[in-house]
């Protein structure tokens, strides 16, 4: 039986009630598009609330196999298990709205408030409003999105050069906003990764460049 939170009050830019024969639609309708988007699985009424810059890009990644799998080892993705678990055609995808990109975190909010996605293993959205990037994470950021060939020594001394390298810095890709942790057990709880794996990438590489997240030592 569906859960009536999940369809409150919502009158969605777009629904596709099959996601598997609807692929195609979805892909189209949302190119170039910002937005806020919501899975539901059909029987149980589950529910997960996304966003991204552009839509179709980020919703591409969900009809692809090795991601999901890739995903699910590192961040424990439930809506990616899901997905894997019971299929496409058993879910329903919603457009929620789209919206210019600066309102793209308070809007994602508005519907983890209203919805309480179960999916959703964070119930806040993964950013964090008032924190400026220090000089260092500038580089290491420039670096990460440039393909940058520096050797990790030189990672390692572009981040060293803050000169209170103590603490883990997490920085939001989408919003080039971070946020200061006091050790690497809070930070990977704030990105939903295990610890130890955080704490292995960055002892080996200094730094750890995910999909939405850079971290590194401060």
């Amino acid at each position: 039986m569906k859960d009536n939170k999940n369809i409150i009050s919502l009158s969605p830019v777009h629904s596709y009630v099959n996601a598997d024969l609807q692929k195609s639609d979805i892909c189209k309708d949302n190119n170039n598009k910002t937005g806020i988007y919501k899975w539901t699985h059909i029987i149980s009424g589950k529910s997960y609330v996304g966003s991204a810059i552009n839509l179709s890009n980020r919703l591409k990644n969900y009809y692809n196999l090795a991601y999901l799998e890739r995903e699910i080892i590192k961040n424990n993705s439930m809506i990616y298990r899901a997905l894997l678990k019971y299929g496409y055609s058993s879910f329903k995808l919603d457009i929620l709205e789209y919206c210019n990109p600066n309102a793209l975190i308070e809007r994602e909010q508005y519907y983890f408030d209203l919805l309480k996605p179960e999916y959703n293993i964070l119930k806040f959205v993964r950013s964090i409003k008032g924190f400026k990037h220090s000089k260092a994470t500038i580089k290491l950021m420039r670096i990460a999105k440039l393909g940058s060939k520096h050797s990790e020594d030189t990672k390692f001394k572009i981040a060293a050069n803050n000169a209170q390298a103590q603490s883990i810095l997490v920085t939001d890709n989408r919003t080039n906003i971070s946020k200061e942790f006091t050790s690497i057990r809070k930070a990977a709880k704030f990105v939903a990764i295990h610890h130890s794996y955080l704490a292995k990438v960055i002892k080996t590489h200094k730094i750890y460049i995910g999909k939405f997240f850079i971290i590194t030592r401060k």
